[in-house]
């Protein structure tokens, strides 16, 4: 009897023709050989589904699914359930690489005490340093953008995943990885090892959702929703600042609303928002409030023309640097 592999490493495939070899070759050429390649072809339009299936006729170690367009999210969640009985799952993007001891430099840091193994990225701007944490620091890194949301450069236990990982909305399509990632730290009960070994080669296309997508009010409220949700009941006093601190990142959303539409009436997501900051005693930035509170066609207009000004004095500051 086969024995199953240590490592299931899913990627997600959506028109990704012009990458994919690339993405491929890197993961079949790892050091560590013990694990198994799942390609999910996402009713990828292209010459993708093409390419994976003849990658799956020459290497025993790759499987392929096709199936009909749902999203990366669905994509992921199959690859985890057709995953062979792994320890450990890895996620990679079909545009982006891995250095070829990722794996082996992942599973070497793996142990019973850990149940996530964090990575760093070459396009971290916050290159992380050796450490452990447990899941609640874990959690508030999440919310603060200081450990990046998204799946890839991280090795999860396997028993992490279970059928509301990947449960959102098809239409849900930016922020997905935050919520999986959320509900994996929420899921943990070892600590959490973070790591400054390079695990991984992003590739930041500029076709890529991350580059294309334009938040609106209500996406914003949508997805305020889910990160509210997601925190499980006895951790939602210490967690719900996180939460707030991080819908506040987008302050400009809701503060514009008013200034584009030339209304003083508050919206919904407004209004929750300042509820929860009364009622979860939240204590951020002073102006991140105030601008909340004070919220109107004038002020709004004041509000964006300095937060303006600020990021361009901060492109320059990195300019000069």
């Amino acid at each position: 009897m086969k024995q199953s592999p240590k490592i299931s490493v899913v990627v997600p495939v959506y028109k990704a023709e012009r990458f994919l070899h690339g993405c491929v070759d890197s993961i079949l050429a790892q050091t560590f050989e013990d694990f198994e390649l799942l390609l999910i072809d996402d009713g990828s339009p292209d010459s993708s589904g093409k390419i994976c299936d003849e990658y799956a006729e020459n290497d025993h170690r790759v499987r392929v699914f096709h199936i009909p367009n749902g999203g990366a999210n669905k994509a992921r969640a199959l690859g985890v359930s057709e995953s062979a009985g792994s320890e450990y799952i890895t996620f990679v993007d079909s545009d982006d690489s891995l250095p070829s001891t990722a794996l082996h430099d992942l599973y070497a840091l793996a142990g019973e005490e850990y149940d996530i193994i964090i990575g760093n990225y070459d396009r971290n701007p916050k290159q992380y340093a050796d450490g452990e944490m447990d899941k609640l620091e874990l959690v508030k890194r999440i919310y603060a953008y200081s450990i990046a949301s998204s799946p890839y450069a991280k090795l999860f236990r396997r028993e992490l995943f279970d059928e509301e990982t990947f449960d959102l909305p098809r239409d849900f399509v930016m922020g997905e990885d935050f919520i999986m990632n959320l509900r994996l730290a929420f899921a943990c009960d070892r600590k959490i090892r973070i790591a400054h070994t390079m695990v991984y080669h992003y590739n930041d296309n500029t076709e890529g959702i991350m580059n294309t997508f334009n938040y609106t009010l209500d996406y914003l409220g949508r997805s305020y929703h889910f990160k509210k949700s997601v925190i499980p009941e006895p951790y939602r006093e210490r967690c719900m600042p996180y939460c707030i601190a991080n819908v506040l990142m987008m302050n400009h959303v809701i503060v514009g609303h008013y200034y584009y539409h030339k209304t003083r009436e508050k919206t919904q997501l407004h209004l929750q928002v300042i509820e929860d900051i009364r009622n979860y005693g939240y204590k951020g930035q002073w102006w991140e409030c105030f601008a909340l509170r004070f919220a109107n066609p004038m002020f709004s207009r004041l509000y964006l023309g300095i937060r303006a000004m600020t990021q361009w004095l901060k492109r320059m500051k990195r300019r000069w640097i």
